[in-house]
C-alpha cells in the first residue's frame, strides 16, 4: 500500500521565530507538523467528511496557525505477512508508531484502527499467517520535532478524542492539539 503525500506549507516563510507572523495566541508552533491521514476509495459520505476536514486544516494553514501541513493517502487495510516481505512497509510501521504512542500515553487506537489476525487459505482453520490492519476514513497526526504528539482519532481517559476534536484544538489556542 503506498501512500501520496502532498505537503502544504502555511503562513510567511521567514524568520527564526518558533510561531508564524499571525496571532500568537492561534498560531502553532512551526516544529510542528499535521498530517491529514486520508482513506483511499472512501464512500461518498466519508469522502465528503474527509473534503470538509482537508478545507479546514488548509484553512487554518493559509491563516498561518498550521505552519506545515501534509496529505498522505492510505488504503483501507493492508496485510501484514508474517513472514518477511519486500513489500511496502510504511503503512505498518506508522501503525506501529501510532500504536506505541498509544500504549505510552495509556491511549487506544480502537476501535478506530482495527487489527485481526488472518489465516492463510480461504477456508482455512489453520493457524494466523498474517496480520490485518484497516485504517480509519480520516486520521490527523501532530509532530513536534518528529515526535508524535496528537493523535486524532483515539480513546484516551475514558474521551474519545475525535478528528474534530484535534481541528478545534489547533485552531483555538485554549486547548492543546497535543493529546499524547
Amino acid at each position: 500500500m503506498a501512500t501520496n503525500v502532498v505537503n502544504e506549507r502555511g503562513g510567511e516563510q521567514g524568520e527564526t521565530d518558533r510561531t508564524t507572523d499571525t496571532d500568537p495566541e492561534t498560531a502553532v508552533e512551526t516544529d510542528c507538523t499535521v498530517t491529514l491521514h486520508l482513506r483511499s476509495s472512501a464512500p461518498a459520505a466519508a469522502t465528503r467528511r474527509q473534503r470538509t476536514v482537508l478545507n479546514r486544516l488548509r484553512s487554518l494553514a493559509s491563516d498561518g496557525i498550521v505552519p506545515e501541513l501534509r496529505v498522505e493517502r492510505w488504503s483501507s487495510r493492508v496485510t501484514v505477512p508474517s513472514e518477511s516481505d519486500d513489500g511496502d512497509q510504511g503503512p505498518v510501521e506508522l501503525y506501529d508508531e501510532f500504536e506505541a504512542a498509544a500504549e505510552r500515553a495509556d491511549a487506544r487506537l480502537e476501535p478506530f484502527f482495527e487489527t485481526r489476525e488472518a489465516v492463510g487459505g480461504l477456508l482455512s482453520a489453520g493457524p494466523p499467517t498474517d496480520r490485518v490492519i484497516v485504517f480509519p476514513v480520516v486520521c490527523l497526526t501532530v509532530r513536534r520535532d518528529g515526535d508524535l504528539t496528537g493523535l486524532f482519532p483515539c480513546w484516551k481517559d475514558g474521551d474519545h478524542h475525535s478528528v474534530e476534536d484535534g481541528l478545534e484544538a489547533l485552531a483555538t489556542a485554549s486547548e492543546d492539539p497535543e493529546n499524547l
